[in-house]
């Protein structure tokens, strides 16, 4: 991957000034989006498994409202919606019984899956 800022500099035909304003804003920005990236917290237990449930429902509630003529596409889209109701109750049958009974203090932690 090239960076190609040297050449829109030249390209845009602005003041030199007014490139480098344009440029330390892009490399602020970057920087600032990497930073707030990596320093987000995934939220553990309870409230992590609460987090996953919209993504599932927005999975859900498209194949549900899905118009679709071709039957093997239809056949793919009830399988996403048994999948998802499946899902969708097991994480709250979990979060249910996270909050019922915590986590014990003494538990260790599962290592990372490949690929995190």
């Amino acid at each position: 991957m090239r960076v190609r800022l040297p050449r829109f500099l030249q390209i845009t035909g602005g003041s030199d000034a007014a490139n480098l304003t344009i440029a330390a804003a892009a490399v602020a920005a970057l920087t600032i989006s990497l930073w707030l990236a990596h320093s987000y917290e995934t939220p553990g237990g309870a409230a992590g498994m609460q987090v996953v449930i919209p993504h599932h429902s927005v999975v859900l509630l498209t194949s549900e409202r899905a118009h679709v003529r071709d039957p093997r596409v239809g056949q793919i889209a009830d399988g996403f919606i048994d999948a998802q109701e499946r899902e969708i109750s097991a994480i709250r049958q979990s979060v249910g019984s996270l909050e019922t009974g915590p986590v014990p203090t003494d538990a260790k932690g599962l290592p990372l899956r490949p690929g995190n």
